[in-house]
């Protein structure tokens, strides 16, 4: 009885043991797998430009034990147990920038992760004694379930989808009726390869000044995170909901029409970005064209006339262009960019409004101000309600935001910025500042498939005419933009290459603060570290 007591104690600690490891490594799978918004897909991109991922091959030892119990269970327990704790107290420390989000779609994954443990060391159990062979079997697949965690999260995820659809289905069921409801309420739509967020943030100010106003908060671009914001958010007070809407698949804007059925919508740019799952930039075009396609027929359509992929289509439906010329209905003119902002004056079709001052920096800001003035009037704001609105605004996080260190450091933040154009017109907004030492600090522009190479070649040699300094960000990343800048033949001395953004912050340091200003070009997420 004592032999059977120190058994199954043996047995328990090491599957309690062997589970905590095997929880920590799936916490890191679901940490890249929420990072690629829960696409199988996109994981197993990840995981093949993490090969090291895949299988920590110490891990393997795990199978040892499972072999040793179908001859002598106490001894194959004793390695068990030994062998479990030497790997969970060396286990590797994954770096983390941004930490795994617990929403309940994850503790979801976890629980079905936690029932295939739980079985298993039932099953382990329960023949303990009435068979060593079944008991080496069942401890063999335990161990494979813990070498082979990083693939058991598509496994769990898939597993976990039908519940998923039922839950989204629901929220999304909520959020029709609810919209159903207020017949009044005028939604704006806007969406973009980028420029979308600062759009949506400056629409929703300038309206404001007439309306109650609701926008989609921070990022929440993605399906889901418009039916959060209506279901939790939208109250009867509100008389436009301006909604950002983002899409990495074909379709995907087009979900959120169906949804939210828009009478306005601004298309900002079509672009270079998520390559990764769109592959061509006419699959782009094709997915943010779903807004205007959705508009009704009184319906209005805003797009940026400046973006080259824009201008050139033939718009059925109603339709008002916006620019930095002539060429677009509205348009920006005297644009003087300061250390404090923007000032400039904007064209309409039925006047001028002049002397418009922002705290917002670049061109392309004030490109995106232009095509919020042009829904403003159409929903009736004055020129006087639209100074204002324009006045209040804030730099959005990360955008641009023009920050100052109390050593006299100047920073443009555009850390959340990842595509070419952006990047181009941040360092032509780092050229303006004239009796500074500029410089670049980047990792790069990443989620763009087989075209990485050739924008970050092209980001590279437009850096090198604006910048003074470039701080790359990352041996990996570095490569293709050390290529371009190379390809202009800038000065070796005046680019250095750091292992990582603390590394980059050390060699800002050198610098004299009170003379320099940075511009913080892309921040990566720790799946493309």
């Amino acid at each position: 009885m004592q032999d059977q007591i120190i058994n199954y104690v043996l047995l328990n600690v090491s599957v309690i043991i062997m589970y905590i490891y095997y929880i920590y490594k799936m916490k890191h799978g679901f940490h890249m797998l929420q990072l690629e918004s829960y696409f199988n897909s996109r994981y197993k991109t990840w995981m093949d430009k993490n090969k090291k991922e895949k299988l920590i091959l110490r891990d393997c030892s795990l199978i040892i034990p499972a072999i040793i119990t179908a001859f002598n269970a106490r001894i194959g327990l004793i390695v068990g147990l030994v062998l479990t704790i030497i790997l969970y107290m060396s286990r590797p420390i994954y770096k983390i920038k941004k930490p795994l989000a617990v929403t309940k779609r994850v503790k979801r994954l976890f629980s079905t992760s936690t029932v295939i443990v739980v079985i298993l060391a039932i099953l382990a159990n329960v023949f303990l004694y009435f068979n060593t062979y079944v008991l080496a079997s069942v401890l063999f697949i335990l161990s494979m379930v813990v070498i082979l965690s990083t693939y058991l999260v598509l496994a769990v995820n898939t597993i976990n989808k039908p519940i998923e659809k039922s839950i989204n289905n629901g929220f999304v069921k909520k959020a029709e009726k609810k919209l159903e409801s207020y017949n009044n309420l005028k939604v704006v739509g806007i969406t973009g390869s980028y420029g979308k967020t600062t759009t949506k943030y400056i629409v929703s100010s300038i309206l404001s000044q007439k309306y109650n106003t609701l926008m989609t908060p921070a990022s929440y671009n993605t399906t889901l995170g418009v039916v959060r914001t209506i279901n939790e958010n939208l109250e009867p007070i509100h008389e436009v909901f301006v909604c950002e809407m983002g899409a990495k698949n074909i379709g995907d804007i087009k979900e959120i029409c169906d949804i939210v059925k828009p009478k306005y919508g601004i298309l900002t740019a079509v672009g270079p970005q998520h390559l990764e799952t769109f592959k061509t930039i006419e699959n782009v075009q094709k997915t943010k064209m779903e807004l205007v396609d959705s508009l009704p027929a009184d319906g209005w359509a805003f797009v940026n006339n400046e973006d080259e992929n824009i201008s050139k289509i033939n718009f059925e439906k109603n339709t008002v262009k916006y620019g930095l010329d002539d060429k677009s209905e509205y348009y920006a003119y005297n644009i003087r960019i300061e250390e404090s902002g923007s000032v400039f004056d904007v064209h309409t079709p039925t006047e001028e409004i002049t002397n418009i001052k922002t705290k917002l920096l670049g061109e392309h800001s004030i490109l995106n101000i232009v095509g919020a003035i042009a829904v403003a009037q159409k929903l009736e704001l004055n020129a006087d309600e639209i100074r204002s609105g324009i006045r209040f605004l804030k730099p959005v996080p990360h955008r641009l935001e023009l920050k100052r260190n109390p050593n006299g450091l100047i920073i443009i933040d555009d850390a959340y910025n990842s595509n070419i154009k952006g990047a181009k017109m941040a360092v032509k907004t780092l050229g303006r500042f004239e009796n500074k030492t500029r410089i670049l600090v980047t990792p790069g522009i990443v989620d763009l498939g087989e075209f990485a190479k050739k924008y970050n070649v092209e980001f590279g040699e437009e850096a090198t005419k604006f910048c003074d300094f470039i701080i790359l960000v990352g041996e990996k990343q570095a490569v293709d933009l050390n290529e371009g800048i190379n390809n202009m033949g800038y000065p070796k001395e005046k680019v250095y290459v750091a292992k990582d953004i603390n590394d980059a912050f050390k060699k800002l340091g050198e610098f004299d603060a009170a003379h320099t200003v940075a511009l913080l070009e892309n921040d990566l997420p720790d799946n493309y570290l």
